[in-house]
């Protein structure tokens, strides 16, 4: 969403498209924590994490073959974007893999501060 690389200007379909598909990916996380109570998991994170590099492994070769540049794998967008801080390519992946995991890490931040915080119940037993 910061980095988008688009050929058409609004109010064309393709801009609309972008957005709503990637903001479509935001909506389907909140789905899952609000309404299927599903909560992350330090060991959740690293599974996202490593499903993340084969996907990206993937893509690559699609990339390849189809002379695309999805996940900017393939080079950095044309138009100026927050990419053109984390260095030249092929060097920019490995930054953006730990911007990633950085990511990954402060949005699972709430829930460990919320577990932390979150009142005992009184039959809890307290490990020392």
């Amino acid at each position: 969403m910061l980095t988008p690389e688009l050929a058409y200007d609004f109010p064309h379909y393709r801009y609309f498209h972008f957005f709503l598909a990637h903001i479509a990916i935001i909506l389907a996380s909140l789905y899952m924590l609000w309404y299927e109570k599903c909560r992350p998991t330090l060991k959740s994170i690293w599974k996202a994490f490593i499903a993340l590099n084969v996907l990206a492994l993937i893509v690559f070769f699609i990339n390849k073959v189809t002379g695309g540049n999805y996940m900017f794998l393939a080079r950095k967008p044309f138009n100026p974007s927050i990419i053109d801080f984390l260095g030249p390519y092929p060097w920019y992946i490995i930054s953006l893999e730990i911007v990633a995991l950085v990511m990954f890490l402060i949005l699972y931040l709430p829930f460990v501060i919320k577990r932390d915080t979150a009142p005992r119940k009184k039959n809890e037993t307290f490990k020392n």
